[in-house]
């Protein structure tokens, strides 16, 4: 017979079987909430457990000194708290080339390689090369990015950019644009080397092409369609927004050499030819050619021969060069900038994207942002303008509160420039020299002379050198950038002086008059005039006092303050800083503006009465 089990046995053999269902029922849905919340679909090299978001929203202003700093501080904050990736945020219109290239190598030299750029919803000019130097990019639906065409602003708005000025930047923006495509196709094509020069200028048509074979899609320039495909190109709708659609480049002279690119005269022949960029149109043959010798890693476009016909189908013609090319969300998923085909919205789209368990934001401080409006030239013009006032009210009326608010300006326009690299130990001190010399010629040496100049032009030399950035070039660099910074420094500072010029004369004819201002100044205590010493200069008359006559102070004089000869109280300044109420003085100077006086002590008794002649 065979063995039965028990009544006990077969239920312990239940018991066990329900236990190792559960078991791997429970084991099931843990690995299925892993696999949610970490896709098994996050690449290696993408995934990151802690995030650093790095924000770029400028709004409608421009990135800038301030918005590269505060980039800088931000991603090595990142480093140090041990950041796996960091996200640069981009939401900005663009901005001055020079803080744009400052971030791009931020981004490149960071001990955090996993950078991904995340475009919400615009990088524009510079947004958009500050994206390309990331090692991917990411947009919400919405996102566009490209135009980074070089151009001048002025404090008047946006001005023509000659062309030898204008290649010198397109060199530097090329260098960086080719480098950061360079860089990104260290493992696989990806970003095309002509398309990231569309961005950058007008007169770049190109058409996109897929390999047969291998399915690899490049742009091809006008020369290499007619060589591959034997036949001239139909002009179809381009792919990214066109002024002329249909009608083809237009016609632009080939940018001049600027003497500006890389020294490449110590690389051998294949050296050059393996760093050589390859040009997008024929206006950027010589920009590409000096653009080549900023290179370090090789090219990574395959060069295209009459060998290579038959093997390329036509994909579309993508931009016809009317307009510097800008691209949709659409676009770049489609041309291979954007690494996401599904929107990346949201802070938790970004967590999934990576995998991560943590993502903290790192915005900039609020005193960044207060630097950063303190800079700007009208703010700066407006500071120079209430400078200038103020000292004008303290030269006339001695009372301490012009001092006040000229100083207050003083550190208004001296700290956020010194903060953010605009002012250097030499300006600050050529400043303030200046106005020390400028008050040595008010209340010391009679006349205006050498300290008074002298003053005028030290002053005037640090207010223009808080204008220029301290990176090289001395005070008159002769870099497009600096000499821009010195044109709209001087053009501030002469609006500044004009504005002050308008009202000191308003001072001079209304100040008596104006409620609160009026008490800045000391008036005479007779009866009926309380008349003003800037009253007094817009209706000029003869001295009431000479010099040596004597009399006693009406107040104490600190050092301005009133004194009484022959009974009429008049405003006066004392010569050594300081007298006492009720002290015997004598007139040691008689001035147009000021009458100054000095201690004397009577002969006899020491009663001293006005009218004594010494």
């Amino acid at each position: 017979m065979g063995l039965q089990a028990g009544p006990h046995e077969s239920l312990s053999f239940h018991v066990t079987l329900v236990r190792i269902f559960r078991w791997f029922a429970i084991a099931w849905c843990l690995s299925v909430s892993t696999a949610w919340a970490q896709p098994a679909s996050v690449p290696a090299a993408r995934q990151a457990n802690n995030v650093a978001v790095i924000t770029i929203r400028t709004g409608d202003g421009p990135i800038d000194g301030v918005t590269a700093k505060s980039f800088v501080r931000r991603l090595k904050l990142a480093e140090q708290a041990g950041a796996d990736a960091i996200v640069v945020e981009i939401d900005t219109p663009g901005g001055e080339i020079g803080a744009v290239l400052d971030i791009c190598a931020a981004i490149k030299g960071s001990s955090i390689q996993n950078s991904v750029a995340w475009i919400n919803t615009k990088a524009i000019s510079g947004g958009a090369i500050i994206a390309l130097a990331c090692r991917e990019i990411v947009v919400t639906d919405s996102a566009t990015m490209g135009d980074a065409l070089p151009i001048a602003a002025s404090p008047l708005g946006l001005a023509e950019m000659p062309e030898q000025e204008r290649a010198k930047f397109l060199v530097m923006l090329l260098t960086e644009v080719v480098d950061s495509a360079r860089r990104k196709n260290q493992g696989g094509y990806v970003y095309d080397e002509l398309l990231v020069q569309a961005i950058l200028t007008t007169g770049v048509e190109l058409w996109r092409i897929r390999h047969r074979t291998t399915g690899q899609e490049i742009c091809i320039t006008r020369a290499e369609y007619k060589m591959l495909f034997g036949a001239e190109p139909s002009h179809a709708v381009p792919r990214v927004a066109s002024l002329r659609p249909g009608a083809g480049p237009p016609q632009l002279p080939i940018y001049p050499v600027t003497g500006g690119g890389g020294d490449t005269s110590g690389l051998s022949a294949d050296q050059q030819q393996a760093l050589a960029i390859p040009p997008a149109g024929p206006a950027l043959s010589n920009v590409a050619a000096e653009a080549t010798g900023g290179q370090s890693l090789p090219r990574t476009r395959p060069v295209l021969t009459p060998d290579d016909r038959g093997q390329w189908d036509l994909v579309e013609y993508v931009t016809d060069g009317t307009v510097p090319a800008a691209f949709t969300a659409a676009d770049m998923r489609a041309l291979g900038f954007a690494a996401n085909m599904q929107g990346v919205n949201t802070d938790e789209d970004l967590k999934a994207w990576f995998g991560a368990t943590h993502l903290k934001r790192l915005d900039p401080l609020w005193s960044e942002g207060l630097v950063q409006f303190m800079t700007r030239m009208w703010v700066r013009g407006l500071l120079i303008v209430l400078l200038l006032m103020a000292i004008f009210s303290e030269m006339v009326a001695p009372n301490g509160i012009g001092g006040i608010i000229a100083a207050v300006a003083i550190a208004l326009l001296l700290i956020p420039p010194f903060l953010m690299g605009m002012a250097n130990w030499w300006e600050i001190l050529a400043i303030v020299g200046g106005l020390a010399l400028i008050g040595l010629e008010a209340f010391v040496f009679p006349g205006f002379g050498f300290a008074g100049i002298s003053g005028i032009i030290l002053l005037f030399l640090g207010l223009l050198g808080t204008f220029v950035p301290n990176q090289g070039g001395g005070l008159f660099p002769n870099s497009p950038d600096h000499q821009k910074d010195l044109l709209y420094g001087l053009l501030t500072i002469v609006l500044a002086v004009a504005t002050s010029g308008v009202g000191w004369w308003f001072m001079v004819r209304h100040f008596g008059t104006i409620p609160l201002l009026n008490r800045m100044i000391l008036k005479d205590a007779g009866p009926g005039e309380g008349e003003s010493m800037l009253a007094a200069m817009a209706s000029p008359r003869g001295p009431t006092v000479r010099v040596g006559q004597t009399g006693r102070s009406a107040t104490t004089l600190r050092p301005s303050g009133q004194a009484e000869f022959d009974g009429q109280v008049i405003d006066v300044v004392a010569e050594n800083g300081y007298i006492d109420r009720d002290q015997p003085v004598k007139v040691v100077e008689v001035g147009r503006f000021r009458i100054v006086v000095a201690p004397f002590d009577t002969p006899g008794s020491g009663d001293a009465t006005g009218g004594f002649v010494a």
